[in-house]
């Protein structure tokens, strides 16, 4: 690459030097300072990106914790006799407070879950059959510090006398 200069000698003559010389190379402050910036976009979109990604993860490992842990309660109220099962209503194990019914303390995965239970003694009515069934009805909540995470209800009914 050449470099062509124009030298004023004088106001009547003019002389034209021909240099030679390498090409510039590298970058200038300017191209550093953007390509700085892009470079700094694109990390911050990638790290934006991981985190709602890691946040959506924890949110469906919370709904699948809380729907075992409401259907472990409901399982272990289905094994009550039902002259009891009205003394578990509003039993609440507060979130990281998990037991069984037997108080065995649940693993530390459900650190972020709790769970409650509302018994209602209730007339259960088939419609095409018209039997009354009298029960209890069971509702077992899980939940985190914002929301409901799973709920599940279940009808036992009345044992014959």
């Amino acid at each position: 690459m050449q470099r062509t200069r124009i030298v004023q000698l004088d106001s009547s003559q003019q002389r034209v030097i021909v240099a030679q010389g390498r090409p510039r190379r590298g970058f200038t402050l300017l191209e550093s300072l953007i390509a700085m910036v892009i470079l700094a976009a694109t990390v911050l979109a990638v790290a934006s990106a991981i985190n709602a990604s890691s946040q959506q993860s924890i949110e469906g490992q919370k709904q699948i914790l809380a729907a075992m842990a409401a259907d472990d309660l409901l399982a272990e109220l289905s094994a009550v006799p039902y002259a009891q099962l009205s003394t578990h209503d509003g039993l609440d194990q507060g979130i990281g407070l998990m037991e069984t019914l037997t108080s065995f303390p649940y693993p530390d995965t459900y650190w972020l879950i709790g769970r409650s239970v509302i018994v209602t003694e209730t007339m259960m009515s088939t419609g095409a059959l018209g039997v009354d069934v009298r029960g209890m009805l069971i509702t077992v909540s899980a939940y985190d510090e914002n929301r409901t995470l799973s709920q599940i209800q279940t009808f036992i009914p009345e044992p014959a006398a």
